[in-house]
């Protein structure tokens, strides 16, 4: 009776065992607690962003100084370019056209690129690097932690990086244009939680013109 009884418990066990996963299990998360690390993180982002000088503000910032300090005719052309651009997406704005609008401030935005690419040659390198330590420290902390929708995000991230080194040799001012996407959408990770990458969310170039004063 009691070997019966041992050989019953022995099948339990394995039949337990049958049904768990193989591998290391990742350590589940609740949408409040995924919330709060994609908080985390975005502030940890921005931090390492600011710290490098990476974001577009700070970046345009630096390029319209460079290009009072040393005038680039070709750099001014592109610049003027750019503004009319942005101009006319405000009128296809006014107007309702908001297909319009987006075209044409995606397009102010990577003309504006094609500027900086020449006055600060070293902006694309110096963003993609900025992009991808933070996604490395990032995926360090995030660790065995199931997180899907932080996960998601990363992913889109991490496609935007790619793209932008696949555009780097023949178009470097779109490349930029996808760090300085990319970029955004880590400093405010918690905002792209629920649609990745969406529109009207940090960086989304075709939202609205692109910043910057006049040089």
């Amino acid at each position: 009776m009691r070997f019966r009884y041992l050989i019953a418990l022995s099948a339990i066990g394995l039949a337990a065992c049958a049904k768990e996963p193989t591998g290391a299990r990742r350590e589940a998360t609740t949408p409040q607690t995924e919330a709060a690390l994609a908080t985390g993180f975005a502030t940890f982002a921005d931090s390492t962003a600011q710290h490098n000088g990476a974001p577009m503000p700070r970046l345009l910032d630096l390029f319209f100084h460079e290009l009072r300090a040393h005038p680039n005719a070709q750099a001014q052309a592109l610049v003027d370019e750019s503004r009319e651009l942005a101009d006319s997406g405000r009128a296809a704005r006014d107007a309702g056209d908001m297909d319009a609008a987006r075209r044409y401030f995606i397009a102010a935005h990577e003309k504006l690129f094609d500027a900086v690419a020449i006055v600060l040659p070293n902006a694309y390198e110096r963003t993609g690097a900025v992009v991808d330590t933070i996604l490395a420290r990032i995926t360090e902390r995030l660790g065995d932690r199931e997180a899907p929708r932080i996960r998601r995000v990363l992913d889109v991230i991490a496609q935007v990086r790619a793209d932008a080194q696949a555009a780097a040799a023949t178009d470097e001012g779109h490349a930029l244009a996808l760090n300085l996407r990319a970029l955004a959408m880590l400093q405010r990770l918690r905002d792209h939680l629920e649609h990745p990458g969406g529109q009207g969310l940090p960086g989304d170039q075709g939202q609205g013109p692109p910043p910057g004063g006049r040089p």
